[in-house]
């Protein structure tokens, strides 16, 4: 038997496990994506503010994917899409001391809330 110092999944290894269940119809992720309207003067600060919560969120258990897209046309327009494993994963993120500092730091740089959508894939369209 092949002992292993760390018994914890890498990501990797979740990444196998999710493509395996997804292929057989037995799992399902949830997708997050998340509208910020960030104020014209200040979208290089929410820029460099992002680019630290995704790279602390990316590291955190149960988190498949995230990212950051800007819109082609009006750069005050942002989009987060992120990949989460589950509910519990996505309640842990939202209690992260990183996350937690990234939505204090943003609030006077964007305009109005963000909308925010937890979404799944439709089971009937593969």
């Amino acid at each position: 038997m092949r002992k292993h110092k760390n018994p914890l999944l890498t990501k990797q290894d979740i990444h196998v496990i999710i493509v395996s269940l997804k292929a057989k119809g037995a799992f399902e992720m949830i997708t997050i994506v998340a509208n910020f309207d960030v104020k014209p003067d200040c979208v290089d600060k929410f820029i460099r503010l992002a680019a630290d919560c995704t790279r602390n969120t990316r590291k955190e258990n149960g988190n498949l994917s995230y990212k950051v897209f800007q819109a082609r046309y009006d750069k005050t327009k942002f989009t987060f899409i992120e990949e989460w494993l589950n509910d519990v994963a996505i309640e842990k993120h939202n209690e992260m001391p990183h996350f937690q500092s990234f939505i204090t730091m943003i609030a006077p740089l964007i305009n109005g809330e963000p909308k925010i959508t937890q979404i799944m894939n439709v089971p009937a369209i593969r």
